[in-house]
């Protein structure tokens, strides 16, 4: 199982520098992938955390990161795709993917705070449907020199963009949530299950459960990733009841390595510790104490 950090671009650090350093030595100490996430609006449980504090654009830091690593794998957790007009995710990622010479998984989601869309003007009732015509949208232009689309939202035919991803490679989309919606999107069109917030009991019944859709659908069951994603709630960290059952306080490696251990026994491909803290010397002694202690539990 492969071993990756979200690394907390939504956590109101102050100097974006520093979480770029923070990834470059994730790569040198040989974590698989880095992360970042995505809200537009600092409301609801956002701003709570972080007040007015920065939340940086997930694709820039990401963009930043990528002209400083050659090797690690450069993902979204999650990009809510709803906000986003197809054809400029699309033109991102894939430039994205030609600077980072085919690094780039694509973790979508379809939102989960109501108010956002409401600012944004975006129906909240319809974002499983924009999801999933955004990602056709995508794959269309990504894949097809002349790009066509019939669908509720968009319309068109004899397209041309680019750039293409690299090497014209299929750059993977992994579908997060833990809704059966979710679940049936990454089997239609995705690569990857991208769940957080459920047991590892859950996950092997959610599991069995997509072998039994990818089947249906005539895929392969073990070509589509598995990636649980574990919060570590670090320094001044505040944890509710519902988040400890996706959270590992404080530096608790013995649980860190146990949660980890557990998820992969029950189907996980990949796991990603989202790292929660303001602190950049806090975050840098967690990735080195992960890197000593965790990595080579899971080396291949």
């Amino acid at each position: 199982m492969k071993i990756g950090i979200s690394i907390p671009n939504n956590w109101g650090v102050p100097d974006a520098s520093r979480l770029i350093d923070l990834a470059v030595r994730a790569e040198e100490l040989g974590f698989a992938s880095v992360w970042t996430s995505e809200h537009l609006i600092n409301l609801a449980y956002v701003r709570e955390r972080i007040g007015d504090g920065a939340y940086y654009h997930p694709l820039a830091i990401l963009s930043a990161i990528a002209s400083r690593t050659s090797r690690i794998e450069l993902g979204t957790s999650v990009i809510v795709l709803p906000f986003h007009n197809p054809f400029d995710i699309a033109k991102y990622v894939a430039t994205l993917d030609q600077i980072s010479r085919g690094r780039v998984i694509l973790g979508i989601g379809v939102g989960n705070v109501k108010d956002e869309f409401d600012v944004l003007c975006i129906p909240w009732e319809k974002r499983g449907a924009i999801t999933d015509e955004s990602l056709d949208v995508i794959r269309a232009l990504w894949t097809q020199h002349e790009a066509q689309h019939e669908g509720t939202r968009w319309q068109f035919s004899g397209i041309h963009t680019s750039p293409k991803p690299y090497q014209e490679r299929r750059v993977p989309i992994w579908v997060g949530g833990i809704s059966n919606a979710a679940r049936k999107r990454a089997v239609r069109i995705g690569d990857g299950w991208h769940p957080t917030a459920i047991s590892p009991a859950e996950m092997k019944q959610q599991c069995g459960e997509m072998r039994q859709l990818a089947e249906a659908a005539g895929r392969d069951p073990d070509s589509i990733e598995i990636c649980m994603r574990f919060n570590v709630a670090l320094n001044d960290v505040e944890v509710t009841e519902v988040e400890l059952r996706s959270t590992v306080k404080g530096g608790d490696m013995n649980r860190a390595i146990e949660v980890a251990e557990q998820y992969r026994d029950v189907g996980a491909t990949h796991f990603i510790f989202a790292l929660n803290a303001h602190d950049p010397d806090v975050l840098d002694a967690t990735v080195d104490r992960f890197a000593e202690e965790l990595l080579p539990r899971f080396r291949r």
